[in-house]
């Protein structure tokens, strides 16, 4: 039973995030000091800003349990 509730879940999360994606395709300009920019959907911004929050976090969660290891 709970892997049904789980998984209908995961669908449900899917399909807000589908839909969002979606809705969501108008095309936005992001630059870096006037030097470089970029024009991206905002589906596709938002993807990528996640995805390097989710690999900042994770390495920061790594250093941190280097130098806890370290210090014993």
């Amino acid at each position: 039973m709970i892997r049904f509730v789980s998984g209908l879940f995961k669908l449900v999360l899917f399909a807000v995030i589908l839909v969002f994606a979606v809705y969501n395709f108008e095309m936005v300009t992001l630059r870096f000091a006037n030097v470089y920019e970029f024009n991206l959907p905002l589906a596709v911004l938002l993807f990528l800003v996640f995805i390097l929050g989710l690999a900042l976090g994770s390495t920061m969660s790594w250093v941190g349990k280097l130098s806890t290891k370290k210090s014993q």
